[in-house]
């Protein structure tokens, strides 16, 4: 999770939402320690939400689903998808 957190801060993410199931409090930590690690733990907030807690998530998992089911599907969604690598 670290480097995901640090390379979406330095993406310009100032909001990382994740979804938990649980292991609500050691995603959290991890989260808010890998921010306080680079410096940005004022300026970045960091929730982490129950499962199906929110609706934002629900588009990252049709899109993660569409892109895993290729063919048809993944042709669908590949204008959303953007490639970066992380360390």
């Amino acid at each position: 999770m670290d480097a995901f957190d640090v390379e979406a801060v330095v993406l310009g993410a100032r909001r990382i939402l994740v979804e938990s199931c649980a292991q609500y409090m050691q995603d959290l930590a991890a989260l808010t320690g890998a921010l306080a690690h680079i410096g940005a733990p004022t300026r970045v907030r960091a929730m982490v939400d129950r499962p199906h807690g929110h609706e934002l998530l629900w588009a990252a998992d049709l899109i993660a689903y569409a892109y895993t089911a290729d063919g048809q599907l993944r042709r669908a969604i590949d204008p959303l998808i953007t490639a970066a690598r992380v360390p």
